[in-house]
């Protein structure tokens, strides 16, 4: 009778715990925004100062189990992007290559290699209003369009994007970034949201766990209390 008792416990203890991290599971998240020149959410030069260039964004937890997953769609009217640079955040906990699984793009293999660090604006960024630590992916073909998507274990916020082609002795350097990159980024506590905030868009940080690491955290919490219980049963 004991034993069927331990067990009854055991069991409802069980029920609980998935209970509780199915609250703390909740319904999946998706983020989507976009900016452009037309909006004003983007400044341009040479060619790429044009109505149809447009940036636009999706961040998922459910793409990826346990990961968020993050897509970029950048076009522009004319000259091959040669590279793209997606803020993340440094400090004490800086985003790095361990934090980045996946990377694709399209056209397929547009991405020839990528690069984590802290970028200054030079002949490499021109325009660039000031240096920003993020990730940069180097175009291995031309193409006027491109999407490219990752997974990370860093959760999204508000940052930059800066892009760039070549120089063009008619039209000079082409590149673009959010208007919002000259501002101080907006409080990288502040919930991610759809649309864009002060023409910033969403970026991977350095402290918000993944989704599943959430749910653990949770499962964690819920098999303490139920231990506790337990000890004074």
């Amino acid at each position: 009778m004991e034993a069927y008792s331990f067990l009854k416990r055991g069991l409802i203890s069980f029920i609980i715990t998935l209970a509780i991290a199915q609250i703390c599971l909740g319904n999946s998240t998706i983020y989507t925004g976009s900016l452009s020149v037309t909006d004003g959410g983007l400044t341009a030069y040479g060619a790429w100062n044009h109505p149809s260039t447009q940036l636009a964004w999706k961040v998922d937890d459910m793409t990826t189990p346990g990961k968020w997953h993050y897509t970029y769609y950048l076009l522009v009217p004319s000259k091959d992007i040669s590279h793209m640079i997606i803020e993340a955040s440094n400090g004490d906990r800086p985003f790095t290559s361990e934090n980045l699984f996946s990377v694709t793009s399209s056209p397929d293999n547009w991405v020839g290699s990528v690069e984590i660090q802290n970028f200054m604006p030079d002949n490499s960024t021109p325009y660039m209003p000031e240096e920003m630590y993020g990730i940069k992916f180097d175009a291995a073909k031309g193409a006027t369009i491109v999407t490219v998507c990752f997974d990370s274990d860093r959760g999204p916020v508000w940052g930059d994007f800066y892009s760039k082609d070549g120089y063009s002795s008619c039209s000079g350097w082409n590149a673009l970034y959010n208007t919002g990159f000259s501002l101080n980024d907006y409080d990288p506590f502040a919930p991610a949201a759809n649309g864009s905030v002060q023409n910033h868009l969403l970026v991977p940080d350095s402290f918000i766990p993944a989704p599943g690491a959430i749910i653990l955290v949770c499962i964690g919490t819920a098999l303490t209390g139920v231990l506790r219980r337990r000890q004074t049963i």
